[in-house]
């Protein structure tokens, strides 16, 4: 019995528990109405509350509204709230250049998790089967996937949930034709156009002369590599550690020795949970792409970046970072620095200004801490400001008489690119006096003439 089948699905894989807030996902097809049919039957035992959501891609025009009205009037047959948008899936690929399917796939998932969390539902209920499970599995090899192409669609990928995962295409359409369900048929399902369409009308039966019993033993293929990988990826975690420097939202830092002494397997690996830890998913990341960032890390260049798919990657001595390009640092607000002591949080820092007369004592008002520079106050245009870097900054470094590009001086200070925009800039009205942590500039220097100084001092703050 199918109730039964999908019943011990959800026990062994957690799929569902008690008291919860499920959105159901159901297009109108075959597979969709039955899946929402027995949550229907089990939503009793499990105390569900469940909401149906449909999305119209707009791609079949007339047909796709009727669609939409048809799952409306499904919903209100049964009894729960129904939540339906429409969205252009053409204007959508075109404007981010991508295919149809893909166009299709990316906003049916931002709509499935935009409006679980408009209803407060915990679970999205999505019915693919055994049989999407083999297309995706010959799909991802056709492409030359890896382990985690070959594992196909999880039962469980939070929030989204597959019940359905382990019945054949052939078992729900006989459960509905017995239980005398209606459901909608999509035209565009057998456009051999389109490449899961032809794995499905055409591959799949040609292979199944095969093998007869070719669904159930592709699904077996997925569950053992499934198994396998997450052994893998469970095994990967110390090394991680080991590798990993800073982590924070759209960036990560590693050790770019470690990588090169890895294996090759390790090392691939470790990038690519990098890349998914940036990016949020590994999507449009394939081969070549792994295989130029292990080139870059492994060359003799002691600095250079590669731009990937929504990552740009450096290579900065013996640090590798990636950053989203989608993170861009949030413009820092310029400060006003009166004299005593002051809290900067943007930047990190604290700094605490005091004017004394100079009596020549540099090493007892440095008190044995790097972090004090002295500076003649009369060379100072007060009021003093503390800002980020700005287009075409100049810095005169203390010891050298002309200027240079601040970018160049933070460079050779060996700044991280990713720390230079909040790197704190203390500035008089006409010039940047100092470089907070790293240089004061020459044109503050204390000389013969110097009869008042301008102590600064700072530290680090969470």
């Amino acid at each position: 019995m199918l109730t039964e089948k999908v019943r011990s699905t959800i026990s062994l894989h957690s799929l569902l528990e008690h008291s919860e807030k499920i959105l159901v996902a159901v297009s109108g097809g075959v597979d969709s109405v039955v899946l929402l049919d027995l949550l229907r039957q089990l939503a009793p035992e499990y105390s569900l509350e469940l909401v149906v959501a449909h999305l119209d891609h707009q791609l079949r025009g007339e047909e796709s509204r009727t669609d939409a009205r048809f799952v409306e009037q499904l919903a209100l047959r049964y009894g729960l709230s129904f939540v339906s948008e429409s969205m252009d899936v053409r204007v959508v690929a075109r404007k981010k250049k991508i295919g149809i399917e893909e166009a299709a796939r990316m906003v049916r998932l931002q709509f499935l998790r935009t409006t679980a969390e408009k209803v407060g539902a915990t679970k999205i209920a999505i019915g693919h089967t055994s049989n999407d499970l083999a297309e995706t599995v010959l799909f991802n090899l056709i492409r030359g996937a890896g382990t985690a192409g070959l594992v196909g669609i999880r039962p469980v990928n939070p929030p989204f949930v597959r019940p359905l995962i382990d019945v054949t295409r052939a078992e729900i359409v006989s459960y509905a034709r017995e239980h005398d369900l209606s459901w909608r048929e999509d035209r565009s399902n057998v456009d051999t156009k389109f490449t899961r369409n032809r794995i499905r009308h055409e591959i799949i039966p040609a292979l199944r002369e095969f093998n007869p019993k070719l669904i159930a033993g592709l699904s077996r293929t997925a569950e053992i590599v499934r198994e396998e990988h997450d052994a893998f990826l469970e095994l990967l975690d110390r090394p991680w550690k080991e590798m990993l420097i800073e982590e924070s939202r759209g960036m990560v830092r590693l050790n770019r020795k470690y990588l090169e002494r890895s294996s090759v397997g390790i090392r691939r690996a470790l990038l690519r949970r990098a890349l998914e830890r940036v990016r949020g998913d590994l999507q449009g990341i394939n081969k070549a792409h792994i295989d130029a960032l292990c080139h870059l890390i492994t060359s003799s260049r002691a600095h250079g970046e590669i731009h990937l798919p929504r990552v740009l990657t450096r290579v900065q001595g013996g640090d590798v970072v990636l950053t989203s390009r989608y993170i861009r640092p949030a413009a820092i607000a310029t400060c006003e620095v009166p004299l005593g002591s002051s809290e900067f949080p943007s930047f990190g820092i604290a700094l605490d200004l005091e004017l004394i007369p100079w009596e020549g004592k540099t090493d007892l008002l440095k008190g044995g801490t790097e972090n004090v520079e002295i500076a003649d106050a009369d060379k100072v245009s007060f009021p003093l400001i503390l800002r980020a870097r700005r287009a075409g900054d100049r810095f005169s470094p203390l010891g050298l008489s002309g200027t240079k590009k601040l970018k160049d001086f933070l460079i050779d200070s060996h700044v991280p690119f990713y720390e230079r925009d909040a790197t704190g800039l203390l500035c008089d009205k006409e010039r940047i006096i100092l470089v907070v942590g790293k240089r004061l500039s020459n044109a503050v220097r204390v000389d013969a003439r110097t009869r008042r100084v301008l102590v600064i001092r700072w530290k680090e703050i969470a």
